[in-house]
């Protein structure tokens, strides 16, 4: 497999089309070192490639084929990836300024420890190569995280940048697909009438959709007027969480309403207005979208049914995960072929692929991101002008801890959960430090005050 992507990263590089994306890719380069927005842009269509992939099951030889020019960006995915990491990591390497000198969250050491377990135990028992590319492909994402977006976090007009970067996920993820369905909708719904788009399954899709919904009521409520930029965004998230329903995803829903719950958690009627104009906008453009009372093409009804279905779908897998854990609770279940393989549990997943010795620091990567949790949530008491921007990124991290309890995600190297996941931990840490160096500066003031009376 490892071979495989290397063949095929080393085929667009020398293609002609490959040769004319890289010489565009390092003119963007030369304009981001100018252009904050272009930068953080670049780090936006990373993320989006990160989410591109095909269905796959046992079931299933050949799926359909999406449009042009999707389907040949989708098969290029992964190698497109790597290219843009490559070229964040050329920005990144230029000499920057700024006051903060630490960028690294200290929750990503420990998945760093994650990682390099993974990366013994799969050299040790399965495939080498693959271990060498998994743990490099890893490194390379927490490198260009910490040169480039952790990076350029030095004020209030980058940390609204990297929230938008984020929210423009969902913006090309939204009229990309609806591109595709404008065209023939059956390629990105053919998995049981649920909306999979350009990821590799429906659950995919809605952790991307589920991932940027705090960001787009960030960019709402920082509008302070009612304004075009305002309703584009309140649009784009009445958009959103239409593609969650259409995903038929409950974890995705779930990830979505523990969002909204904690980003307005002190703010109760605000949550009340969004939602009232959200519904509003709804109503506009739903006859417009279901003129026959299915949803461009889906079984509405179907889908309804399926959120309000109470079936334990992964019951089965997560007391299969527990018996593997107890049975190998040291160093976890031995390798099933060149890699290792994980249920729907991160948690579990860790602890019965890796044992004791995985599942510890994965433990302590939850912990210490629920400390950080904390400390923002202090932040945005003692410090309502940031009370914003700390209830962004405490959605942001719960909802996605919420989703690692029903997806592997947060054992993975290259993917736009884990891209999503490490931006914003980094935008926390950002808070952090703005906070701890304004309380230093603060106490520094005020010993020299009574030093000097």
């Amino acid at each position: 497999m490892s071979s495989n992507f290397i063949n095929k990263l080393a085929d667009i590089i020398a293609s002609p089309l490959g040769l004319v994306g890289i010489i565009i890719g390092l003119l963007i380069v030369y304009q981001a070192g100018r252009s904050r927005r272009l930068a953080w842009f670049l780090f936006t269509i990373c993320c989006f490639a990160a989410s591109l992939s095909k269905f796959q099951d046992q079931f299933t030889t050949e799926v359909p084929a999406l449009v042009f020019p999707l389907q040949q960006i989708r098969d290029m995915g992964r190698p497109l990836t790597i290219i843009f990491l490559g070229l964040i990591l050329m920005l990144g390497l230029k000499k920057q300024h700024g006051w903060r000198r630490m960028f690294l969250a200290s929750p990503i050491k420990y998945l760093l420890l994650v990682q390099g377990i993974i990366f013994i135990k799969t050299l040790a028992y399965g495939s080498i190569s693959f271990a060498f590319l998994a743990f490099l492909t890893f490194g390379a994402v927490v490198l260009m995280l910490c040169l480039g977006p952790s990076r350029w976090l030095q004020d209030e007009q980058n940390f609204r940048l990297g929230v938008w970067s984020l929210a423009m996920v969902g913006v090309i993820f939204i009229i990309t697909n609806s591109y595709q369905a404008a065209i023939n909708i059956y390629p990105i719904t053919f998995v049981h009438g649920r909306l999979l788009g350009t990821t590799g399954n429906p659950q995919h899709a809605a952790v991307l959709l589920a991932a940027t919904v705090p960001c787009f009521m960030f960019l709402i409520e920082s509008q302070k007027q009612w304004s075009w930029a305002k309703v584009c965004w309140i649009t784009g998230l009445v958009f959103i969480m239409l593609g969650l329903f259409l995903t038929g995803s409950r974890t995705g829903a779930i990830m979505g309403v523990v969002s909204i719950l904690f980003f307005y958690r002190q703010r109760g009627g605000a949550m009340l207005r969004l939602g009232l104009f959200a519904a509003i906008v709804l109503a506009i453009i739903l006859p417009f979208l279901s003129p026959d009372g299915s949803i461009l093409g889906t079984d509405s009804t179907a889908l309804a049914g399926r959120f309000a279905s109470t079936a334990n779908s992964r019951g089965q897998v997560w007391s299969a995960m527990w018996n593997g854990f107890m049975n190998n609770i040291f160093f976890g279940a031995s390798l099933d072929g060149d890699r290792l393989g994980y249920g729907e549990n991160s948690w579990l997943a860790a602890g019965a692929s890796l044992g004791l010795v995985g599942f510890i620091p994965l433990v302590m990567f939850g912990v210490e991101c629920i400390k950080m949790m904390l400390r923002l949530n202090k932040i945005s008491a003692r410090k309502p002008i940031y009370s914003l921007q700390c209830n962004t990124v405490i959605a942001g991290l719960i909802s996605l801890l919420v989703g690692s309890i029903f997806e592997a995600f947060l054992l993975g190297n290259l993917t736009f959960s884990l891209m999503a996941l490490l931006m914003y931990l980094s935008l926390g840490k950002y808070l952090v430090d703005i906070a701890f160096t304004q309380r230093t500066l603060i106490k520094k003031l005020q010993f020299e005050y009574y030093s000097n009376n």
